[in-house]
């Protein structure tokens, strides 16, 4: 949010080694169609439509999301017999912030040229927000160079998508989650703090919580081969 499919890049080279690999751009994200409006139940539809399309059972799915697409699989993963689920930097509850209300309030042509596009202050806000201090700069350059035109480009109102999260607490049904789950979270992560990892462990019965030192919120790009480890070795496990 607003991610796409190319940032799980290193997970895709390595881990189709293994296994089939499905990943796909969210609507309004990547190459998706980009509707004026979304609910949060369009994003549970989709992904059933897709694994249904592909012949892909429930049972034979290990689902891993990040972030917003954590909480997407997480709630997909309510009451469902998966395999097995993964989620990297997800959340129990959205909050929102103060670029979201600026966003939802304030003409596009007020905040789109500041904040979506490259220029010195995305820069230094993009890098304090998403990434660890500790992270490599070539992280960094490898996220801008990957995202950076895709962001700008974005249509103003797909910004607004995160009005849908709006009241979102996953914690009355979490324990609903019955399936073998690894919650993976960086320690420096601002955008999805440990804290709210913790709780999504606690609630869910059969889960396991990862805490990665010296990465922030795009772990992804920061420790690929330490996440790319941890998602083989729980996937591995699974019976």
């Amino acid at each position: 949010m607003p991610g796409q499919l190319t940032n799980w890049r290193y997970q895709i080279e390595r881990l189709e080694r293994r296994w089939r690999i499905v990943a796909y751009d969210m609507r309004g994200y990547g190459e998706s169609d980009k509707p004026e409006r979304v609910t949060f139940e369009d994003y549970l539809l989709d992904l059933g439509e897709v694994m249904g399309r592909l012949g892909i059972g429930p049972e034979d799915a290990v689902l891993v999301g990040h972030s917003f697409g954590g909480m997407v699989a997480q709630a997909f993963a309510r009451g469902r017999d998966l395999k097995g689920l993964i989620l990297v930097g997800s959340a129990v509850r959205h909050s929102g912030g103060a670029v979201e209300w600026i966003v939802r309030r304030l003409p596009a042509i007020l905040w789109q040229p500041l904040l979506f596009r490259p220029n010195r202050f995305t820069i230094g806000f993009y890098r304090r927000l998403f990434f660890s201090p500790k992270s490599p700069p070539k992280a960094f350059e490898e996220f801008m160079e990957d995202n950076a035109d895709y962001i700008s480009g974005l249509p103003a109102h797909v910004h607004r998508y995160s009005e849908m999260l709006r009241g979102y607490n996953a914690e009355p049904w979490l324990g609903e989650v019955k399936c073998p789950t690894l919650v993976v979270v960086a320690r420096d992560d601002r955008v999805t703090p440990v804290d709210q990892s913790r709780r999504i462990a606690e609630l869910i019965p059969n889960s396991e919580l990862v805490v990665v030192d010296g990465a922030g919120h795009l772990i992804l790009y920061e420790k690929p081969d330490l996440l790319n480890s941890l998602i083989e070795n729980f996937v591995g496990a699974l019976r």
